[in-house]
Parts: structure tokens; C-alpha cells; sequence
């Protein structure tokens, strides 16, 4: 990643981040949580049918007017919780990436570290309380929660790739005054400039 620079270590990040996200967002959305052994239950809605010959099976929406659990709810909660803090670091990163030495103030990079670890921790609780009632109801395991637990892993990944960077010091090949832009983030101090540049 020598090509890249400084932003060696964000932009890593930045694609763990963007890989997990897909795969919690993936899992989020699809109805193949589990498989109580009639349909593919998701988180939103009942999906297919687990076999075409079974009589009386059809997919069905829940919405929130009909009687569903409490536990279900703070899933859904705990899952959209994930889902947006591991979106906020995929925002924020690549402009800073950008603003090329935005990427040292630790305290913005110690925020998306904080994102991005709330992000895994609300996916593999949402995971855990599903999990717990999925036994409970005698259901089977289905590919949308391999998916959250695989992408809450990356996104954990792209956190510790963050955290190094939020503690490793500035490369020695950046020197002041650097301009890649015509922005310009001083390190030292809380302040942003705009460069005109004259001819």
C-alpha cells in the first residue's frame, strides 16, 4: 500500500468497513434469518417457503399492528443500530482520507474507532438475542445471520485497523506545510483554512 501513503491505513479500514456494511446490510434486509421449519423467517417478514409442496405456506408481512414480540423488537432495534453506526465512518473516512491530514486528528479518528466498534457490538447482540430465541422456538439457522455475524467480524476488523491508525504516529514523509488540496486541516490546532491560490 506504499502507492497510497498516509492513507494507507484509513483507506484499509474503509474497505473493511464498506465489506462489513454491505454483508450487515445484506443480512438486515433479507427474510432468511431462520428457518422455522415451515417458512424462512427474517427480521421484517416471513419469507418463502422452505419446501414448494407444503400446504398452507405463504409469505406474510410483520407489521408492527400485529402481535410481535419483544425480543423481535430489540433485534430489529439492535440491528438498525449497527447499521447506522457502521454507515457514519463510511461517510466521514473518505473525506478525511481526502483532506489528507485531517486523517491524524486523533480525535476524529478515536470517534469512527467508536463507531465502528458499536456498530459490531449492537450486530452480535442483535445476533445473540435471536440466537437465544431461535433455539428457544426449535428454529433453524439460515444464511441472513451468517451474514450479520460475518459482516459485524469485518467491521470489527475495519475498527482495529482504526484504532491502529488512531494510535500510530504521523508518517515522517509528510512534512509541513502540505497542501493536497485546497483544503487545508492543521494538525496542531482546531482550525480548518481554504487556500486561494493566485496566479
Amino acid at each position: 500500500m506504499a502507492g497510497f501513503g498516509a492513507a494507507s491505513l484509513p483507506l484499509i479500514s474503509a474497505i473493511a468497513l464498506l465489506a462489513g456494511a454491505l454483508l450487515i446490510i445484506l443480512g438486515f434486509a433479507a427474510p432468511y434469518w431462520a428457518n422455522d421449519g415451515t417458512h424462512y423467517v427474517g427480521l421484517w417478514r416471513y419469507g418463502r417457503c422452505v419446501k414448494d409442496d407444503i400446504i398452507g405456506c405463504y409469505a406474510l408481512d410483520q407489521p408492527s399492528f400485529r402481535r410481535i414480540p419483544d425480543w423481535l423488537h430489540a433485534v430489529r432495534a439492535l440491528e438498525c443500530v449497527a447499521v447506522a453506526c457502521v454507515s457514519i465512518p463510511l461517510v466521514i473516512l473518505p473525506v478525511y482520507m481526502y483532506v489528507a491530514l485531517g486523517m491524524y486528528y486523533r480525535c476524529m479518528m478515536g470517534t469512527m474507532c467508536l463507531f465502528a466498534l458499536m456498530s459490531t457490538l449492537t450486530g452480535i447482540a442483535g445476533v445473540i438475542v435471536y440466537g437465544i430465541n431461535l433455539t428457544n422456538n426449535g428454529w433453524d439457522i439460515a444464511w441472513s445471520m451468517i451474514c450479520v455475524i460475518i459482516g459485524s467480524a469485518i467491521v470489527f476488523i475495519g475498527f482495529l485497523i482504526l484504532l491502529i491508525s488512531m494510535v500510530s504516529k504521523r508518517p515522517s514523509t509528510i512534512h509541513q506545510p502540505f497542501y493536497p488540496s485546497t483544503i487545508y486541516v492543521d494538525p496542531y490546532k482546531n482550525k480548518l483554512y481554504t487556500i486561494r491560490l493566485e496566479d
